[in-house]
Parts: structure tokens; C-alpha cells; sequence
């Protein structure tokens, strides 16, 4: 559930070539009569919006009598400055503070609305970035030491390991693969999925055991077979030293 759409960065062929998925975004909420035709506000519909769709969703899937798996991004937080709700407190003297001060209520009301419901004690709930705040002016006077990093939360897990590392890890986005399959009880022989290695367990990640510049070098490579066979990008550029070329944008 996404309430932009879907087609941008790809995620409608992400979702629709790795299983049989259904895609709420604001082209579905318009063909649902959810919305107007014309409606657009932001980047399609604001998140008020997406957090009651997400519960009339999840609802119904708990209805099924079966597992089921929800994935939704909000997006009021994204630069620049944010959307802001005509709910949303002025308190901080500036538009950006006052929206992710707002979004994170959501959220935070969004999680006890699911703790209170009867499927919660066998649901597992993950919270994470997909990537950092790219608004240049909220951060550009914080102090440079500092490492921002994405935030990451796991509610309800069923980890098979209950002795590991919580916290000064170093890891990549493909290290939540096998993290999330493992929160859900699942056991994984080896601790690795792809690129991925289970962070709840005692085994490094890749850039743990070879360092953040040597993984960033080897993920920079270009990959003849991944272009043609999954991007489908026969021609992708490349330069002398074999790695991918990419645009400005």
C-alpha cells in the first residue's frame, strides 16, 4: 500500500515478478472510487488517508484464516519540507520538524491500533527507513560527526536465536531480508539470504567481514546477466573498469 504511484522506482514490477501481490496505490484508490478521478495531493494521497485504508486492509486479511503479509510506505516525511496535514501541530517553528513530529504520532498510533487487535500476539511488525531524509536544509547546521542512519524496529518477533548483537552493527538494506524471515520464526540454514545475513544471529555481515568501501566497490560492478535477465537492459553502459555508468539523475 503505497499512496503514490506504484510505477514509480519500479515498484510495481518489483512486487508483481516476485509473487502474486496486490497493489494499493493512488491508481487503485482512483479506480475504487476512494478518491476522485482528479484527486492528487502530494504525491497522490496524503498518509491520513493511507493509515485508515491500511486498517480497513488489514482487517480483511485477518478475516482470511490464513497468514498474511502487509507492506505499506508513507511518504508525508519526504523532502522537501514535508506535506502537512491540516491536523498537524505547529510547534517547532518549522514546517519539516512540525510533519515528522505529526508522522511519527501516526505511526506510533497506527502500531497500538494493530497491538490491540486479536491477530497481534502471532504478527510480527517491522518499522524501517527506506532511506535517509534527503532534505538539504533541515540538517545542514547538525553537528557532521554525527551518523544518520534509517531507523529500524522490531515488535513481536519470533527470532529462532535469542542471543545476539543489538546494537553498533554495521549492515546494508539487504541484511533485512533474512532478519524479518527469521523474526517470523522461520529457521535459516547458514544465516544468509542472497547478500543478506541474518542480524540476529553471530554471523557478520558482508560489510562487517570485508569493510563498507570494499561491498560498496563489488555492488558498483557491472553485471551483465542482472541487467539483461532482470532490468532488462541489454545495453546498459559501462565504463573501461567494468563498472555501471550511472546517469546524472
Amino acid at each position: 500500500m503505497f499512496g503514490a504511484d506504484a510505477d514509480f522506482g519500479g515498484l510495481t514490477t518489483m512486487f508483481t515478478e516476485h509473487g502474486h501481490l496486490k497493489i494499493f496505490d493512488w491508481k487503485y484508490a482512483k479506480a475504487q472510487h476512494l478518491i476522485p478521478e482528479n484527486y492528487k495531493v502530494w504525491w497522490g494521497f496524503e498518509d491520513n488517508k493511507l493509515y485508515n485504508y491500511a486498517k480497513e486492509e488489514i482487517t480483511r486479511l485477518s478475516t482470511l484464516g490464513k497468514p498474511f503479509h502487509f507492506v505499506m510506505e508513507n511518504a508525508d516525511t519526504h523532502f522537501p519540507d514535508g506535506y502537512l496535514e491540516p491536523e498537524t501541530q505547529r510547534l517547532f517553528g518549522n514546517q519539516y520538524a512540525d510533519v515528522i513530529f505529526h508522522s511519527q504520532k501516526q505511526v506510533y498510533d497506527f502500531i497500538r491500533w494493530i497491538q490491540a487487535q486479536p491477530f497481534y500476539k502471532n504478527t510480527t511488525i517491522v518499522v524501517t527507513g527506506d532511506h535517509l531524509s534527503m532534505d538539504p536544509n533541515f540538517f545542514k547546521n547538525w553537528d557532521p560527526h554525527y551518523e544518520r542512519t534509517t531507523y529500524n524496529l522490531f515488535l513481536n518477533p519470533a527470532f529462532t536465536n535469542k542471543d545476539f548483537k543489538t546494537h553498533n552493527r554495521q549492515y546494508a538494506p539487504f541484511d533485512y531480508m533474512p532478519t524479518i524471515v527469521n523474526s517470523l520464526g522461520i529457521k535459516i540454514p547458514g544465516e544468509r539470504l542472497g547478500l543478506g545475513t541474518n542480524l540476529a544471529s553471530s554471523h557478520k555481515t558482508l560489510i562487517e567481514k570485508d569493510g563498507l568501501a570494499h561491498v560498496d566497490e563489488e555492488l558498483s560492478y557491472y553485471s551483465k546477466f542482472y541487467a539483461t535477465n532482470i532490468l532488462e537492459m541489454k545495453n546498459a553502459p559501462h565504463d573501461a573498469s567494468g563498472r555501471t555508468v550511472h546517469s546524472a539523475e
